[in-house]
């Protein structure tokens, strides 16, 4: 069902005619408007419930309570917030060095990114200064919001292609002052008219004369192709360019003090950075801006588990009567269901009392783990949201069976139900409503019982956390899988053959989202 605006009710294909895109519905979005759930001025409340909640920059598919005491919670994604300008997310920093993410997709077809752009906005408690910055789906950093004059901030997603459309914003403590829990920021959305279509007016021409051509069924139809496979790899060439633009135009706006005039790349700034060792102001800002997101955030993951995290960790064990020394050698696996193993203590009491202290860790330890091992960190998209909900699901069903539960005897019931499952999960994930958690337990549920499907005998991609303490710190121990996750990823996502997407050009950037 097409919408422009969920709140209106006229047909979405006069949309076009109000010079606005036309949205279709997601399922969530769909139960909602049929629940009678949808109204103005929405408020989405940030992820604290999951695994990995907002503090991943990879967080696919996830989906945003919106409470409602009368009618019941919705569950909506970030794409929703650009179909309805007048609804925003609401979420808070912990404190002044928490980092909270989010992902969304362009809810409109790429065609008409060469009509349509999108402003993102940040309105912050007062007296705060947070930052607002904008990745795309390979990790370059591509946006900064900056005061608009209204008392917040806002930025422009670039429309520099039609290809990309998939994004991460990151939020996070610009001054580095202390903060408040209860100061709460809210993103909204608005779409604009795309002030620079002359971008990508060749893109749109291209590709509607090789749709014209295939639908024709014009033997020449390949000549088509090669055109749009030309402009593709000009405005591959041309994104490159912006983004380049982009960030010496950041860098030169940088306060003088605030300029790196060093020699070092971001590559060995970053090394720098995952051994603990102190950048200075001015190199911090230089990989802010040049960095790709995945290996900024990896490297930033690695430094924090060496230094803060063991430090608070050795901290509590200093608490307990034991020290650094009672723990040099130390292994520690984290089953996906959460199950936590010590090993490499051979006294028996301080093993116990180290294993309580990792268990009451172990959430924060995975994700380093996933932000941390490359075995995780490669995966494709597709792969890596299906082993990250085997791990929150088989979490969740330990936790309330106390047994480990079968995947691959789950099912999905005419009704859309889970079946397969013991009556105390079953009655949980069946019947609760309004609960975030369940929700998101439910929706995994569903994405591994499909995926299981598709892969036939592949295996399901389990993982188990695995660490070692060694020189007075911790480090991952990366325990890679056991299934063969290429074969996996080549199943699982969709392949097109024999048609005019078939041969159409990719770009090289890799995806990181």
């Amino acid at each position: 069902m097409g919408i422009n605006n969920v709140n209106e009710q006229s047909s979405a294909w006069g949309a076009v005619f109000r010079k606005k895109p036309v949205f279709f519905m997601t399922v969530k979005e769909t139960e909602a408007f049929f629940n009678g759930k949808m109204r103005r001025n929405m408020e989405l409340w940030e992820d604290t419930c999951t695994l990995s909640s907002n503090n991943t920059y990879r967080r696919p598919n996830t989906t945003y309570e919106v409470y409602d005491r009368d009618k019941g919670s919705a569950f909506l994604d970030m794409g929703f917030l650009i179909k309805d300008e007048t609804s925003s997310l609401k979420g808070n920093l912990s404190d002044e060095n928490d980092v909270d993410f989010y992902n969304f997709s362009i809810p409109f077809m790429n065609f008409q990114r060469n009509h349509f752009g999108i402003e993102a906005y940040i309105d912050m408690p007062e007296g705060c200064d947070y930052d607002l910055t904008l990745y795309d789906e390979y990790g370059n950093q591509v946006g900064k919001a900056e005061w608009d004059g209204k008392g917040r901030k806002t930025l422009t997603i670039p429309n520099w292609d039609m290809q990309t459309d998939k994004y991460c914003i990151k939020v996070e403590n610009g001054n580095g002052e202390e903060i408040s829990p209860d100061d709460y920021y809210k993103i909204s959305f608005h779409v604009t008219e795309n002030k620079e279509h002359e971008k990508t007016d060749v893109i749109r021409e291209a590709f509607g004369e090789l749709h014209n051509a295939y639908s024709r069924k014009d033997k020449n139809w390949r000549e088509y192709l090669d055109k749009y496979n030309a402009v593709l790899r000009e405005t591959e060439q041309n994104y490159i360019k912006e983004m380049e633009r982009l960030h010496q135009k950041q860098f030169e706006s940088l306060p003088e003090e605030k300029k790196y005039k060093g020699g070092r790349t971001v590559d060995e700034l970053l090394q720098d950075m995952a051994e603990g060792k102190d950048l200075s102001d001015a190199e911090r800002e230089y990989v802010k801006i040049f960095a790709n997101l995945k290996d900024f955030e990896k490297a930033q993951q690695k430094a924090e588990l060496k230094n803060d995290f063991s430090e608070d960790f050795v901290k509590e064990l200093e608490q307990r009567g034991l020290s650094r020394d009672d723990i040099a050698g130390m292994r520690v696996r984290i089953e996906s269901n959460g199950t936590v193993t010590v090993g490499g203590i051979a006294n028996d009491a301080v093993r116990e009392q180290v294993q309580e202290l990792v268990e009451k860790y172990s959430d924060k330890m995975y994700q380093y783990y996933i932000g941390i091992a490359d075995s995780v960190g490669n995966l494709p998209g597709g792969v890596y949201q299906y082993a990250t909900d085997v791990q929150e699901v088989r979490r969740y069903l330990k936790g309330v069976t106390g047994e480990n539960i079968s995947l691959e005897n789950l099912y999905l019931t005419p009704d859309g139900k889970i079946g397969g499952l013991p009556d105390k999960a079953a009655n949980l994930l069946n019947k609760t409503k309004d609960n975030a958690k369940t929700e998101q337990v439910r929706d995994a549920l569903k994405n591994i019982i499909g995926n299981i499907r598709i892969s036939g005998g592949l295996g399901i991609p389990d993982f188990t956390s695995q660490f070692q303490f060694s020189n007075g710190a911790f480090s991952v121990a990366d325990s890679g899988f056991a299934v063969d996750v290429g074969a996996l990823d080549g199943r699982l996502t969709p392949q097109s053959s024999g048609n005019m997407y078939s041969d159409m050009y990719k770009y090289q950037f890799k995806k990181v989202l």
